[in-house]
């Protein structure tokens, strides 16, 4: 009886002490690991790439509705006195860009200014640039990705096309003699190359200038800003207010 008793009490004493927990294989551990990094580090890229796209397009087009504002504005009209171009301070709306190969309701308000801080706001004018219609080369960049993507299918451009600019001064038509005519590394230059933006491209910065052009630059790839892409052209036509 006392045996049977002592083997109970065995018995319960064995369920009740805790058993070690089964070892896990360290292979699954590292798998397990690595996959839950994954998918953290996919919802970070997710996240990013909405908000590159979306969150970003929405704070370019309520600077875009303000700075239309500041132009007075209605159907791609100016309709009341613009601030004239000599006294715009950086951030300001400076003026019109129409592009007919991006499409028929392509147009964005330029603003005056190339810094990252202009740049979010839409199409940006180089301050070292002259203005519209003046001899000299009239710069304009803008972002291929996020901010509204003013530029994005900027390789498409073709020698040709046409680009229309509206200032306070008039409206001036530029014909471009070299784009990327769709490739898309067409006319892809170095990030630190600046001469295209010089008042004679190629040439010494005290190059004097005889012509009346204008240089668009955008980054390369889409998708970064590892080098730049640009496009030329020569002043056509326009008419001055």
């Amino acid at each position: 009886m006392h045996r049977k008793a002592d083997r109970g009490r065995r018995k319960a004493s064995r369920r009740n002490t805790p058993q070690p927990a089964p070892k896990r294989n360290v292979a699954a551990l590292i798998a397990g690991g690595v996959g839950e990094f994954m998918l953290t580090a996919g919802a970070v890229v997710l996240l990013f790439v909405v908000y590159t796209l979306w969150g970003t397009g929405i704070q370019t087009a309520n600077a875009q509705d303000d700075l239309r504002d500041q132009l007075g504005l209605d159907s791609g009209v100016v309709e009341k006195e613009p601030i004239p171009l000599d006294q715009l301070e950086v951030g300001d709306a400076y003026g019109i860009i129409r592009i007919p190969r991006f499409g028929d309701d392509w147009e964005w308000v330029i603003i005056q200014g190339t810094e990252d801080s202009d740049l979010k706001n839409g199409p940006g004018h180089y301050l070292t640039s002259v203005d519209p219609g003046e001899v000299g080369n009239f710069s304009i960049a803008a972002h291929r990705s996020g901010h509204g993507e003013p530029f994005a299918q900027f390789p498409e451009l073709q020698v040709g096309d046409i680009i229309e600019v509206e200032t306070a001064t008039g409206t001036y038509l530029y014909e471009l003699d070299s784009a990327p005519n769709g490739d898309p590394d067409g006319n892809k230059i170095g990030i630190r190359d600046s001469w295209v933006v010089d008042p004679v491209p190629g040439e010494t910065k005290d190059t004097e200038a005889t012509e009346r052009r204008i240089t668009l630059t955008t980054c390369w790839p889409r998708w970064g800003s590892s080098h730049r892409m640009y496009a030329t052209g020569i002043l056509i036509g326009g008419e001055e207010v």
